[in-house]
């Protein structure tokens, strides 16, 4: 695993069965430990309202309350990839926009809420 995020499916959470030990459980988040390299990732825990992440960590001081969102940014960014013909419509914002949407990857993220 390459990448510092993932979106969390069945093929993935399979992975995290066979692959990571699980260390911890606190909050809304599930700590666990690749058995291979002993990287640290986080597991948001299941919400049928929220998109589920699976973060590595560069450390697991205060791991529960590390702050993803830049990750999570790019990783929709990533996805959906950006539209080189049109700027993104937020008051004055020079970004370009996603593909698919009228905004950039953080008015899309942090002001519409969109997670995929």
């Amino acid at each position: 695993m390459t990448d510092r995020i993932y979106y969390t499916d069945q093929k993935l959470l399979e992975l995290i069965k066979t692959e990571f030990d699980f260390v911890d459980d606190k909050g809304w988040f599930e700590l666990y430990q690749h058995k291979q390299d002993k990287t640290f990732w986080r597991l948001d825990k299941w919400d049928k309202y929220q998109t589920q992440f699976f973060v590595r960590l560069e450390t697991i001081d205060n791991w529960e309350s590390f702050d993803d969102s830049e990750f999570r940014v790019e990783l929709l960014k990533k996805t959906r990839g950006i539209d080189l013909t049109r700027k993104c419509i937020w008051n004055n914002c020079e970004n370009l926009s996603l593909r698919g949407v009228v905004y950039c990857e953080k008015h899309a993220y942090f002001e519409m809420g969109l997670r995929k």
